[in-house]
């Protein structure tokens, strides 16, 4: 991949594409049965807001997944730092803990999160509320910026490779 005198933007972002598109049937189905098997059943009047909402929180879980996959040039276990990155989601997100449960340090890092805004809005639409937008707009910022994140730190360790002649050096 460093030798190819093609961008490597394309590459990497290429490289996340099907996440999104799996992660949205993926999250539908794990809606569709656990939410009754859990008790929780989502009113047929919320379905249609989640449409935007699901693909929107798995193209920004994808995102947050390429920014430790972009210290791959550098990092000789780069899925240590992956699997520690995914296991901080469910916690902090609120997907799995309540997050008025955390610690203030904690609720203010899940802001930073992906999945908690996406998971935020499902909760209201399963309320009875209407789609937040606002929550959705924040989901898609958080999603944003870690692309932004991943394909910076792509090219600064991909350029600090390329001079050292060096892969992998911790």
């Amino acid at each position: 991949m460093l030798l190819s005198p093609r961008s490597r933007i394309p590459l990497r972002a290429g490289r996340a594409l099907p996440y999104a598109p799996n992660g949205t049937p993926a999250g539908a189905f794990v809606l569709a049965v656990a939410a009754p098997a859990l008790g929780m059943p989502v009113p047929a009047g919320a379905l249609p807001g989640l449409a935007p909402v699901l693909p929107v929180g798995a193209a920004a879980c994808a995102s947050f997944g390429l920014a430790p996959g972009a210290l791959g040039p550098r990092l000789r276990d780069v899925f240590l730092v992956s699997n520690v990155a995914g296991s901080v989601l469910l916690p902090l997100t609120g997907a799995a803990v309540p997050r008025g449960t955390l610690p203030g340090w904690m609720r203010a890092a899940c802001e930073l999160l992906p999945l908690t805004h996406a998971a935020d809005a499902a909760r209201r639409l399963a309320d009875g509320a209407g789609l937040d937008r606002m929550l959705l707009g924040a989901e898609f910022a958080v999603g944003a910026g870690y692309a932004v994140l991943a394909l910076a730190l792509l090219a600064v360790l991909e350029r600090g490779s390329r001079r050292r002649a060096t892969l992998d050096v911790m």
